[in-house]
């Protein structure tokens, strides 16, 4: 997976940890982004990564996603949560399939999850709402900045 974009929806109470350095890695589950070019609008982010989950703070008419996007390394862990059914030993609270992808019928999105992992230098913020993306933050390795 080493050089392959990946990204993760940062929940809304995490931006300003991670943005004033409080927060430092990345944990969870995680997606690439080239199986997420689809998902353009808070609200196809919402369904088809399955943040409708318990103790979420989103919900599908959120007006706006903000998206930690960086390139796996090889030193990054990323595994395929697959559930017993899959021969797999995850298990997890719904809306978790354990299948390997999403539980969202209108988009086929693969699943990973990673342990805790420094946040990579060059990692970036993007800011998602119905009318599109723009960047938001950029990740030199020690601090965010302000996307130029």
């Amino acid at each position: 997976m080493s050089g392959t974009q990946m990204q993760k929806v940062v929940p809304p109470r995490l931006l300003v940890p991670y943005l004033s350095g409080k927060r430092t890695v990345i944990s969870g589950y995680v997606y690439r982004v080239q199986d997420c070019v689809r998902l353009t609008t808070p609200e196809s982010l919402y369904y088809g990564l399955d943040l409708s989950f318990d103790g979420s703070e989103l919900f599908a008419e959120v007006p706006e996603l903000y998206v930690m996007r960086w390139y796996a390394r090889d030193v990054d862990t990323y595994a395929v949560p697959y559930g017993p059914h899959m021969g797999g030993d995850w298990s997890d609270a719904p809306p978790f399939a354990g299948n390997g992808f999403t539980t969202s019928s209108d988009h086929v999105v693969p699943q990973f999850h990673t342990v805790p992992m420094p946040i990579p230098a060059g990692a970036e913020i993007v800011h998602v709402t119905a009318d599109g993306e723009r960047p938001f933050a950029e990740y030199d390795g020690l601090t965010w900045r302000p996307a130029a």
